[in-house]
């Protein structure tokens, strides 16, 4: 006699609502609350960028410099530039399993310890070794928050904020980079590091003072706990004020809970329920939970954002000049920059950083498709006038008086990637996937992404070596260019629209015009009732 089966719970779908659907008697202070959780969060975030840019300030010390107690070839530079880029991938593929465990915010708390491990071992690095093992261990802690960090905000965040918290998040990495360029301009690198190892300590703090995404806790029917973390990210109201998102909220589940007994719901089985093209039900059959995992990854709902995900990656990758990322000290070297290359860093980071501010102002007025269609196009021609200024001076024929037209343009780079195109990718992570399969096809993206940026750092060096630096210009802002053409033929317009509307456009019968088109803001106030 076989055993018993044990239950399973069941996975809601709630997929968002509509914009503005809910409004609160006070909304400034539900937007209030909303953003304390996203800041307090964006710590690691900061951390995150601070990690990205390590190798860029470790390799302007030691590469090619025989002065420095270890010292790089660019064999062993290559390395070290990009094994964060391709240990990332492993760790986002487990990121989905570790937030469905732990949850978003546990995840997020957890994977502080390898980071606190990581920049500690850096400070204390005794050989070239021990520096590979220290890029490996940021990229594995880079990989484990990927999909948490995503689907933390895509699921606390209203509809009409979710796009702003989505690129203040961005902005927090971009400050994270701009804060360990400015670090390592001050400080010896090694010194940069134990500066740097503080940070993990005081994120783990203030994550213990936000709330778990009620989502999952609702996914882990702890129906009670949900309905307090709603109420604490809608203004610290009572639960009775959020009564009605919550019910919406547990609507998109099959689960009807019966008053006082939210916590003891348990469904034997996962019930697949299978429907004919008018969406009548035909049949309904019970699977185990790996046929219910894969058969949410193979369905072309989740299949086909998550194709268009990977292509935007590595058109927004070449218009940011990720390659070049670990080289920059010695790249500007190369243009004979009469000021320190270390302040170049800094200026183009800056810029970037103020680009990623301005998204947040006009992301909601002229929407994320006709933003990143403006700063693709000048991303993608200041690379090709970057080439073209290559081909015919460096800083063994350079003219003093034209230093500021490469330097114009590296910061125009640097403006329109933090305008938009460096956030697009990482913002249509919390938007474009259905919550069945979110996690997974967050953290499978985030590790495309981050093979996509190693492959791109370890060939840097061999490029330019083969086709010169304009070359490698003129290469990237080639498929920036195609990237201008992709996006304009098939990037939707998902500001201010619900998940499940941005679920529809990648379905057959679709309203073309709606899914390219900005929906209009409510000029309605807010009742205060």
């Amino acid at each position: 006699m076989s055993s018993p089966e044990k239950p399973v719970k069941i996975q809601p779908i709630y997929q968002g609502c509509e914009t503005n659907k809910f409004r609160y008697k006070n909304a400034s202070r539900s937007t209030l609350s909303q953003v304390v959780a996203t800041l307090i969060q964006n710590w690691l975030l900061i951390d995150l960028g601070m990690q990205l840019v390590m190798p860029t300030i470790v390799l302007g010390a030691i590469h090619n410099n025989p002065a420095e107690d270890l010292s790089m070839n660019d064999e062993q530079a290559s390395w070290f530039g990009s094994i964060l880029f391709f240990a990332h991938p492993i760790g986002s593929m487990v990121s989905g399993f570790l937030q469905e465990q732990f949850g978003r915010k546990g995840s997020l708390i957890l994977v502080n310890i390898p980071i606190f491990a990581a920049w500690s071992t850096l400070y204390l690095a005794g050989s070239i070794y021990m520096l590979y093992f220290v890029s490996l261990a940021m990229g594995l802690s880079v990989g484990f928050c990927e999909a948490p960090l995503h689907s933390y905000i895509g699921e606390v965040g209203e509809p009409h904020l979710r796009g702003t918290l989505s690129t203040v998040t961005s902005a927090a990495c971009i400050l994270g980079m701009l804060i360990m360029y400015i670090i390592g301009y001050l400080v010896h690198w090694r010194t940069a590091a134990l500066i740097s190892s503080a940070v993990p300590v005081i994120t783990i703090i203030f994550m213990t003072q936000i709330p778990e995404s009620p989502t999952w806790l609702i996914m882990k029917d702890r129906l009670k706990d949900a309905q307090k973390s709603l109420s604490w990210l809608r203004g610290w109201v009572e639960p009775e004020e959020v009564q009605e998102e919550f019910q919406e909220l547990l609507s998109y589940t099959k689960i009807s809970p019966p008053p006082y007994q939210a916590n003891d719901i348990e469904i034997e089985k996962y019930e697949l329920v299978r429907t004919d093209e008018n969406g009548r039900e035909v049949a309904k059959e019970k699977e185990s939970y790996l046929e219910a995992k894969f058969r949410e990854l193979t369905d072309k709902k989740l299949l086909r954002p998550l194709r268009m995900v990977f292509i935007v990656f590595v058109f927004c990758y070449a218009s940011s000049l990720i390659a070049m990322r670990p080289y920059m000290v010695g790249v500007f070297n190369e243009f004979g920059f009469p000021m320190d290359s270390k302040l170049i860093l800094i200026l183009t980071s800056a810029f970037f950083f103020v680009g990623s501010i301005l998204n947040v102002v006009l992301l909601r007025r002229l929407g994320k498709r006709r933003l990143t269609l403006l700063c693709q196009g000048m991303a993608s021609v200041s690379i090709v006038l970057l080439g073209v200024y290559c081909s015919f001076f460096d800083r063994t024929n350079r003219i003093p008086s034209l230093v500021w037209v490469p330097i114009s343009l590296l910061v125009s780079i640097s403006f329109f990637s933090g305008l938009s195109v460096a956030l697009l990718p990482w913002q249509l992570l919390s938007e474009v996937f259905p919550l069945k399969g979110r996690g997974a096809a967050g953290g499978i993206s985030a590790a495309w992404a981050y093979y996509v940026g190693a492959v791109m750092s370890k060939t840097y060096l061999y490029l330019e070596r083969w086709i010169k630096l304009n070359g490698v210009l003129f290469f990237y802002g080639a498929i920036s260019l195609i990237g201008f053409w992709y996006f304009l033929r098939y990037l939707p317009e998902t500001e201010g629209k619900s998940l499940e509307k941005i679920e529809s456009y990648f379905t057959k019968n679709h309203d073309k015009k709606e899914k390219f088109s900005k929906p209009k803001r409510s000029k309605k106030p807010v009742s205060p009732l």
